[in-house]
């Protein structure tokens, strides 16, 4: 049965997105682990490991409720519709 392009272009758009929110927090939380490690100068790789696993998590389980909530797809529209702001 073949996919339609439309919805491999949906699915693919909804992907991006949990991947996106899913990262996001994945770098917060190697921004946090660098910052304990430069503070006591030792590279301790099983907290960076945790560190980094529960950023993991929360961000799964962040893009996961904002897929059940919102949905993915109506997500990246009101991200698409966003105007930079000047301060």
């Amino acid at each position: 049965m073949p996919v339609k392009p439309f919805e491999l272009q949906k699915a693919m758009i909804a992907a991006y997105v949990w991947l996106r929110i899913t990262l996001s927090y994945c770098v917060v939380g190697a921004v946090l682990s660098t910052l304990i490690s430069a503070y006591i100068q030792v590279t301790h790789l099983p907290s960076i490991s945790l560190i980094m696993i529960v950023f993991l998590c929360f961000g799964m389980y962040k893009a996961d409720n904002t897929r059940r909530s919102i949905g993915l797809n109506n997500y990246f529209v009101e991200l698409s519709n966003q105007k930079d702001k000047n301060i």
